[in-house]
């Protein structure tokens, strides 16, 4: 049986790239690193970096480790995973404090875990200052930290509890907010141009979009053309994806 510190507070991390990450990571302080007894040869480089910052490293047999991730339902887990626990957590009102102009990510009642992994690598590939999600959503569920190949760990998200009233919080700062919904009024090709000004993104539920009360908040809504009508929307993460690249794309950002 291993024994880890903190029980209440550990966050299980699994694969070879999220692992990295996390090691580069200042808000993460790891554990112990489990690695799988056929994968020492294969993981030496990452073996002598774990133990250069005096991280606790149990070698196993693979039975053993797939005792550890059976309850999680964890696939191809690369043989190595580790435990880790947050530093800190981030504050909305701390961050917007940190730069004049930033991008906002809200993403509203987004459930698919494998979306929000994409969600949260192409943000941090794209520019994106920090994301807003729900409270009541556990963000730092093993499958979105590995789909997010260890993106998470470079992104402040803030967990809020109410995001209508987060809106709303945004709009006092002068901060304008898009959503992003197949009955946008406007095209995101003809949109985002010489932005000069702080922008938060709305993406709305896999199934149900963005209600009304959110739209309604919103300075405007922006559609993706879909260029053959055999389906009416985009995947979420797609979405993201095109959107975050054209205002990358027309406003010059790297």
């Amino acid at each position: 049986m291993i024994k880890i510190k903190n029980p209440n507070n550990r966050i299980l991390i699994y694969g070879y790239r999220t692992i990295i990450e996390a090691l580069k990571s200042k808000n993460i302080n790891i554990l112990i690193v489990i690695i799988n007894k056929i994968k020492i040869k294969k993981y030496n480089f990452l073996i002598k970096k774990i133990k250069n910052k005096k991280i606790p490293i149990k070698i196993l047999n693979k039975d053993k480790i797939d005792k550890i991730i059976y309850k999680k339902k964890i696939n191809n887990y690369q043989g190595i995973i580790a435990y880790i626990y947050l530093l800190k957590k981030y504050i909305l009102n701390d961050i917007i404090k940190i730069k004049k102009k930033i991008i906002i990510l809200i993403l509203y009642n987004i459930t698919d875990t494998k979306n929000i992994g994409s969600i949260i690598r192409t943000s941090v590939c794209l520019n994106v200052n920090f994301i807003i999600i729900q409270k009541n959503y556990y963000i730092f569920n093993p499958t979105i930290i590995k789909i997010s190949s260890g993106a998470i760990f470079k992104i402040p998200i803030c967990r809020e509890k109410n995001i209508e009233q987060t809106i709303k919080f945004l709009i006092k700062q002068k901060i304008k907010i898009f959503s992003i919904t197949e009955k946008g009024k406007n095209n995101s090709i003809n949109y985002f141009n010489n932005l000069d000004y702080s922008i938060a993104i709305i993406l709305g539920n896999e199934e149900k979009g963005i209600p009304n009360n959110i739209l309604k908040l919103s300075n405007d809504t922006i559609k993706i053309p879909i260029l053959k009508k055999k389906i009416s929307s985009l995947n979420v993460s797609v979405a993201c994806g095109i959107i975050l690249y054209e205002i990358n794309r027309k406003n010059k950002l790297n």
